[in-house]
């Protein structure tokens, strides 16, 4: 007793003497930086800027998601998993009418709108703390700031064009504002405005690199390139909605944007395809994230020194029993049967039920695709696959797996595409695009190095270039925008591209009603009109902007 009285009594005491000082409640915590030493420390300009990347680095609200909205709502790829009852978020925007409380809709917008926050935070911070900022023990010069600035603002417009090809009009944020306050919708065109303009400043910015000048320990940064990528790519969509008269604007002004941006990175970024499209898919990842055609992806490795998994990715897109992965993203019989007889990226794209892959023991492991909700379809992705031989331990989460975000092939596809739409010299777009199909009909190997067998690596035949002109080439006499429709499929596949274009060809319900169908799996394409896009609004944001967020007019 004697002992509690005594530890009031020292505890009374304490409290007496820490009363006296009146800061005491207001000042800061022990062990924790406030705002103005923080961006005194070396590094805090870097980590701002990093942190913009983080939301794409999320392997569940940003790899799996762009894939599954992207090709899994659409006729590219069904949802997969264990069984019907598995990612049903997936299956429900497929039948082109999902529910405004669907969870891989809130996915993408709270996932883009995370980027954005994080963006405005570095923007406001690198303007406003520039002269503090310290990088290896000296002040942060101009022109690295600079670069900073720019970097982060094409990032913000990255996040901004993933949320209007699902959304079109949403939020305008620029700035750090109240968490709790919700804003309305801004049209389409102030956010391609907003967009463009940051794309713009960023691209204009001289300390901006070009991809051929960063370093290798910089690889998975943005640049220069990146930038003109995505603003030819965003030109293309928004070009699209104006022929379809879904937004003001020009289209033809719009697709000569598109043009310029991709003739910058082919006349200046000292880019190239690889020669052989298995080396960005083999599953080593050694060559394709470091070569000139990768313009963006965030690296991931494997590296439990830091703590680094690899991405949920490369496991929940691989087959289930015995091959270890969760069965999602199961490419369609209708990609499959959509790719020339004769064009090895359908290897590369697609794994079929009884494909044979060496093991890291030497032996043989035998894709079984039975018995699980992919009975259907009977295949899986070959981009998310890693065999045992490029993983550690057998283990498909110790892998150095990653996404390509940006590749100069698409570049090429875009300049191809936008001349065209700009009344241009058809030989030039013919020109680009065949640059394409030529890599993959004559300079790829006709075999998967980590197979025994692969069924749509048979018949494969080697291929000369004057065979390739005769009979694999696209000639002027062909229906030239559909062949490169068709050859954004085949390249792109299961890379996140699908939805984006549907929607700014204007074919999405069209496309998906004949889906549904000739197929009838899973209800996809049942419910798919002119009236599904643009897609709802999270339930959950317009609850809690209390009546300032409106629902989009079609839902």
């Amino acid at each position: 007793m004697r002992i509690i009285k005594l530890t009031i009594l020292l505890f009374a005491i304490l409290c007496a003497n820490t009363s006296c000082k009146k800061d005491y409640l207001t000042r800061d915590p022990y062990g924790v930086l406030n705002e103005d030493e923080f961006f005194k420390t070396d590094g805090a300009g870097l980590k701002l800027v990093t942190s913009c990347y983080q939301p794409l680095a999320d392997g569940w609200g940003y790899t799996v998601n762009k894939v599954a909205i992207m090709d899994e709502s659409v006729d590219n790829a069904d949802a997969g998993g264990s069984d019907p009852g598995d990612r049903p978020q997936t299956t429900e925007v497929g039948t082109g009418r999902p529910l405004a409380s669907n969870a891989l809709l809130n996915e993408t917008w709270s996932n883009r709108y995370r980027g954005i926050g994080k963006c405005n935070q570095a923007l406001e911070n690198l303007i406003k703390q520039g002269d503090n900022l310290i990088q290896n023990g000296t002040k942060l010069s101009k022109e690295t700031l600079a670069r900073y600035i720019a970097e982060v603002k094409m990032l913000r417009a990255w996040y901004y064009l993933d949320l209007v090809t699902v959304f079109k009009d949403v939020p305008l944020i620029l700035s750090l504002e109240d968490p709790t306050v919700r804003k309305a919708k801004s049209p389409i065109e102030d956010i391609r405005s907003q967009l463009m303009k940051d794309l713009d400043e960023a691209i204009a910015e001289a300390n901006f690199p070009r991809r051929s000048q960063l370093t290798s320990a910089e690889t998975g940064r943005v640049s220069k390139d990146a930038a003109l990528a995505i603003k030819a790519r965003a030109a293309l969509f928004f070009g699209g909605l104006m022929e379809q008269s879904r937004m003001k604007g020009d289209a033809k002004t719009e697709y000569g944007l598109a043009q310029a941006a991709a003739q910058d990175i082919i006349s200046h970024g000292n880019l190239a395809l690889l020669p052989d499209f298995n080396d960005l898919f083999r599953g080593d990842y050694k060559v394709g994230p470091f070569s000139s055609e990768c313009i963006f992806g965030i690296l991931h490795q494997y590296d439990p020194a830091y703590g680094l998994g690899g991405d949920a990715f490369a496991i929940m897109n691989v087959g289930r029993n015995n091959v270890g992965g969760w069965g999602g993203d199961t490419p369609t019989r209708d990609l499959a049967s959509s790719f020339e007889a004769a064009d090895p990226r359908k290897m590369m794209t697609i794994i079929s039920h009884n494909d044979i892959f060496k093991t890291s023991a030497g032996g043989e492991e035998v894709h079984n695709y039975k018995g699980y909700f992919n009975d259907f379809n009977l295949q899986q992705s070959r981009k998310a696959f890693v065999p045992q031989q490029y993983r550690q331990n057998n283990d498909l989460q110790r892998s150095n797996w990653q996404p390509y975000w940006i590749r100069y092939a698409e570049v090429l596809l875009i300049y191809a595409e936008a001349t065209l739409k700009t009344g241009g010299n058809v030989d030039d777009a013919l020109e680009k695009l065949n640059q394409v199909r030529y890599r993959a009909f004559v300079t790829t190997k006709k075999s998967d190095d980590p197979s025994v067998f692969r069924l749509f690596g048979q018949g494969l035949k080697t291929i000369s270039a004057q065979e390739f002109q005769l009979y694999y080439a696209v000639k002027s006499s062909a229906d030239v925008l559909t062949a490169i429709r068709q050859e954004r499929r085949h390249e792109l596949a299961l890379e996140g591209f699908r939805l984006y274009d549907l929607i700014r060809w204007g074919n999405y319900a069209t496309t998906m009603k004949a889906f549904y169908t000739k197929y009838g799996f899973a209800n996809k394409g049942r419910d798919a009109s002119d009236k599904s896009w643009p897609f709802p609004i999270p339930q959950v944001e317009i609850d809690r902007s209390n009546g300032v967020l409106v629902q989009n007019e079609n839902y």
